[in-house]
């Protein structure tokens, strides 16, 4: 049997950007090991940018079932 450990799922942070231009919420996607892993990715990526968000979830998506699955993640 193959071994899982190092395993990349897709992950999906969703946000607002906190702008009087932006109503609606808006999706990161990233490839990573853990949900701590995309938030990181996440956290770096806007620091480069110099966004300032609000994180309002992270969901994971299932590789069999290709449904999106919230994570328990406290930002």
């Amino acid at each position: 049997m193959k071994n899982d450990d190092h395993r990349l799922y897709e992950f999906r942070i969703k946000y607002n950007a906190h702008s009087d231009h932006s109503a609606m919420n808006s999706f990161h996607y990233y490839m990573a090991e853990c949900a701590e892993d995309a938030v990181r990715f996440h956290e770096y990526a806007l620091a480069h940018k110099n966004f300032h968000v609000q994180n309002i979830s992270i969901e994971r998506k299932n590789p069999w079932t290709f449904k999106w699955q919230k994570e328990d993640y406290e930002f």
